[in-house]
């Protein structure tokens, strides 16, 4: 009898092995599906990963709503492939879906979904009650939504997601039902770490959020403020003082209401602020608020910054005499007010690569890189204090580019091209 020339049984833990190397993209989606069709044990062992994170768009939507529910009335008959799913993304969803059919994804996927996106047309006050009870959810972006909601629904359906971490609230307007909710105070997740603002952040709810400090919990660390055309300065400065003793990354952009220099003083509102992301219309020359007499050997009271991210809201109405420029920047690090600054991203539509056909931003990264990054390095200070000796005769140069640590913990400047 002649040997196969092939196995046909592998251990699953080599299975587990193969499956690791299968990216988790939309573009390798249908090798997953193929690798579960082999046989059963592959299946067994492949269809946990194939459900856990899906990429649904058009006709994959259609038949993934068929698998997961198979039947309007829950108790006929159940999927368990259901159970499997932890990220449901349905922001490619835009004219396939129906109010219900959200709503009965969320009934079914309850027992383990850990994210949802909301689509932007389908999800509706029926689906709020769904909602409510996935309590295993960490994470819920709701900035797509297109329909007015009732910020009353949002509250009450908050109040059961104790396991909630991320939450972004939609762009779309926002309706208060006069019940005198009010009245009462407004209840955060205990966990909630990151919170995401935008839309008609205004009015009743934005007063309640500055009445209230103390009902955000002390684990809120990261606040996003965009796409916002109503609030202005005097709403969002209060809201952010409010919350200085915990917030360390903040991210504001699209906000037509700001006026040019109204967040050069943000540093000072925020004093534990490590991670920035700016649009610069909305800084000039004076950021920071830099005192005329710092010089690198204040070093020790250098802010607390370590990632800055520079962006363009396109506002027309800037004066380019006082726009935040490369010097202005250069001054802030080289003066070490930024000495603690790490990652440096700039935006191409800033046109920063232009100033002296490049060679202003090139020494930008020199500065970052060469001097500041070097110099923390050399004495030991910041992310560097605990770092302890390297292998003796290694340079700065050479342990950032041979060891792992060295190329994790490095400065480094980096442009966006798609901004």
């Amino acid at each position: 009898m002649d040997t196969p020339t092939y196995a046909n049984y592998l251990p699953d833990e080599l299975l587990l092995e193969i499956l690791s190397y299968v990216p988790r993209d939309v573009e390798h989606q249908h090798v997953l599906a193929t690798f579960c069709a082999v046989n059963r044990q592959w299946y067994d062992v492949g269809v946990a990963t194939l459900y856990e994170a899906p990429h649904l768009t058009g006709w994959r939507y259609s038949l993934f709503v068929r698998t997961v529910c198979p039947s309007i009335i829950p108790r006929i008959k159940k999927s368990q492939l259901a159970g499997l799913v932890k990220v449901l993304n349905l922001s490619t969803i835009v004219h396939q879906g129906t109010k219900s059919t959200t709503a009965r994804l969320l009934g079914r996927t309850k027992p383990s979904l850990e994210t949802f996106i909301a689509p932007q047309a389908s999800f509706a006050i029926n689906c709020w009650a769904s909602l409510s009870k996935c309590t295993r959810l960490h994470t819920l972006d709701l900035s797509l939504v297109s329909e007015a909601i009732s910020y009353q629904s949002l509250s009450q359906t908050l109040k059961q997601l104790t396991e909630l971490k991320r939450l972004s609230l939609p762009r779309c307007s926002t309706n208060y039902d006069d019940d005198g909710i009010y009245e009462k105070r407004l209840v955060w997740p205990p966990r909630l770490e990151h919170l995401a603002l935008s839309g008609s952040v205004n009015g009743k709810f934005l007063w309640e959020m500055m009445r209230q400090p103390d009902t955000f919990p002390p684990t809120l660390y990261s606040m996003s403020i965009l796409h916002c055309p109503s609030l202005d300065y005097s709403g969002i400065k209060p809201l952010l003082e409010n919350l200085a003793a915990t917030l360390t990354t903040v991210t504001l952009r699209d906000l037509p209401a700001v006026k040019q220099g109204r967040f050069n003083g943000i540093l000072d509102w925020l004093p534990r602020l490590e991670n920035l992301t700016i649009a610069t219309d909305y800084i000039d020359c004076d950021f920071g608020n830099r005192p005329p007499e710092f010089t690198f050997v204040d070093w020790i009271h250098a802010k607390s910054l370590e990632s800055l991210t520079l962006l363009s809201s396109g506002n027309s109405s800037a004066d380019p005499d006082l726009a935040f420029s490369i010097p202005d920047l250069y001054e802030l690090i080289d003066t070490r007010y930024l000495g603690r600054l790490r990652y440096l991203t700039i935006a191409k539509s800033l046109g920063w690569e232009n100033f002296g056909e490049g060679a202003e931003l090139e020494a930008l990264g020199e500065l970052l890189v060469d001097e500041l990054d070097k110099e923390n390095w050399t004495h030991r200070r910041w992310h560097y204090a605990g770092l302890g000796r390297v292998k003796q005769g290694m340079g700065y140069r050479e342990w950032i580019a041979k060891t792992g640590i060295g190329r994790r913990l490095r400065a480094r400047l980096v442009v966006l091209d798609n901004r």
